[in-house]
């Protein structure tokens, strides 16, 4: 996929969120989600959108998904979670306020570095848990370049944790 990349489109995903529009847009969807804090499921930060997937706090057992794409409105998809286990989706979950933008924009910006990867460029950001019982979500963050690809997976106070 090429994105392209003329006026007023930001050429990296660091570009594009830095910490003040990753504020802004997690402001935006828990405005949405009607929480604060809400009880994210994942989190999701590409070049174009933020998405996150988190749990209707006025009806539990639904999931919907949340985008913001910088243009201040926020749009909402439900999330198919009938193949689950019960009580899967609560254990699964996590506070939006774990989450911390200024956090998740120095990774965007030393994950390059962190990969050793030469001429690499990061895809995304994804913050969320490998298995539900696990205590805390981590963050992973895939790093490709022509010479090689790795994935690096951070904690939530952005310290780097493993390299795959």
């Amino acid at each position: 996929m090429t994105i392209s990349t003329g006026p007023g489109v930001p050429s990296s995903i660091q570009q594009q969120w830095t910490t003040e529009n990753l504020t802004k847009a997690f402001r935006a969807i828990n405005n949405r989600i009607g929480a604060n804090p809400a009880d994210y499921l994942e989190v999701i930060v590409a070049l174009t959108a933020v998405q996150v997937k988190a749990i209707d706090p006025k009806k539990r057992e639904n999931v919907d998904e949340y985008e913001y794409r910088g243009t201040g409105g926020v749009e909402i998809s439900p999330v198919d979670v009938s193949h689950n286990e019960p009580g899967a989706i609560e254990e699964s979950k996590f506070s939006s306020d774990t989450v911390k933008p200024e956090v998740l924009s120095a990774i965007l910006n030393s994950a390059i570095k962190d990969s050793g990867v030469e001429d690499a460029k990061v895809s995304s950001l994804t913050v969320d848990k490998t298995f539900a019982n696990d205590p805390e979500p981590h963050i992973s963050v895939p790093v490709s370049g022509p010479r090689g690809s790795k994935v690096l997976e951070y904690d939530l106070s952005g310290k780097l944790t493993r390299v795959i």
